[in-house]
């Protein structure tokens, strides 16, 4: 009988460790969630939109983009579109509720249906973050990359007054037309051959080795 030789201390012990297996179980557990959840939201919410845009205006597209930047720090990109005028970076976010905030402000608000708030960091000035660091690491012009922060129809942004020339955040009911209006201002388009360099640049830059490419209506 081996619980017959344990003391109070020793079952104190057994229980701690007990819970702290229970604790690792949950923390494995709800990491896997999220990232299953996410891999949900992007097939769901946000690829087949960006995936249209691309197929019916003929635009070369890369998903999941991983940069190195440094020794330790890497620049993650949700989706890259190449547009005939401007190389769009686009930033997924799946939230539930009304987002409120300013565009000078690190934090905003997540207010869900039971009226809960919530502090999150502004996508927005991440994204903002994002061109400035990608621009530095290829060189490219900064007014060549538009940035997107793509909430999903669940997220409530008619009281946001963020959006520049440059810096966007929209809902995926308003991305194609977002595109087709920026692809519409008056300047010259990229350089076909240029662009098509682009692509092949950000290819080799990719740790995730996903390739730019075109798709045709029929795939």
């Amino acid at each position: 009988m081996i619980f017959a030789v344990f003391g109070v201390k020793e079952y104190i012990l057994l229980a701690l460790a007990i819970v702290l297996v229970l604790l690792a179980i949950a923390s494995v557990f709800l990491f896997f969630r999220k990232k299953i959840l996410q891999r949900f939201a992007l097939l769901r919410y946000f690829y087949p939109i960006i995936r249209k845009t691309a197929v019916y205006y003929d635009f070369y597209l890369i998903n999941q983009l991983e940069i190195q930047l440094g020794t330790n720090e890497t620049l993650f990109i949700d989706h890259m579109l190449f547009g005939d005028k401007y190389i769009y970076v686009i930033s997924d976010y799946l939230y539930r509720g009304t987002l409120t905030g300013n565009p000078q402000d690190s934090k905003w608000i997540l207010k869900n249906k039971k009226g809960q708030e919530i502090m999150v960091d502004s996508p927005l000035l991440k994204n903002k973050q994002l061109l400035q660091k990608l621009s530095v690491r290829t060189s490219l012009d900064h007014a060549t990359f538009i940035g997107i922060t793509l909430v999903s129809n669940d997220t409530k942004i008619t009281d946001l007054e963020v959006n520049d020339n440059q810096n966007f955040i929209i809902d995926t009911r308003d991305f194609t037309k977002l595109i087709l209006k920026i692809e519409g201002r008056d300047i010259a388009p990229l350089n076909p051959d240029d662009l098509r360099r682009r692509v092949h640049e950000f290819d080799t830059l990719n740790l995730r080795k996903k390739r730019g490419r075109k798709w045709t209506k029929s795939q």
